[in-house]
């Protein structure tokens, strides 16, 4: 068996014994909630769309895309009751504690 230098000549390994950590991830600020309105395209309204899908909330037929549709809208709100909100608060509008709780990565 083949020894590398620095272990012939007492040396620490090459490299680190164990993978650096992960950098905390980027996440997409609440944009408001007068941004999701219908008609409204951006790249965050995407991202959110998968986020959803991954939390068991997509009610998309087809999608997630840039616009926001009815269907982002009624998995917003699945989101919002899966985190026990009803009534109004269910509403499919994004709200800052219920955005943060998603987790939607920066684009």
């Amino acid at each position: 068996m083949r020894q590398r230098i620095g272990d012939r000549l007492g040396g620490k390994p090459d490299g680190p014994s164990t993978p650096p950590p992960k950098p905390p991830a980027k996440l997409e600020p609440f944009p408001g909630a007068a941004f999701f309105a219908v008609g409204r395209r951006s790249a965050v309204i995407t991202a959110m769309g998968k986020r959803l899908v991954a939390e068991g909330c997509g009610r998309y037929e087809v999608g997630p895309g840039p616009e926001w549709t009815e269907a982002d809208r009624k998995s917003y709100a699945a989101w919002q009751r899966k985190l026990g909100y009803s009534g109004s608060d269910a509403d499919g509008v994004p709200g800052k504690t219920s955005w943060d709780k998603l987790k939607v990565p920066n684009v």
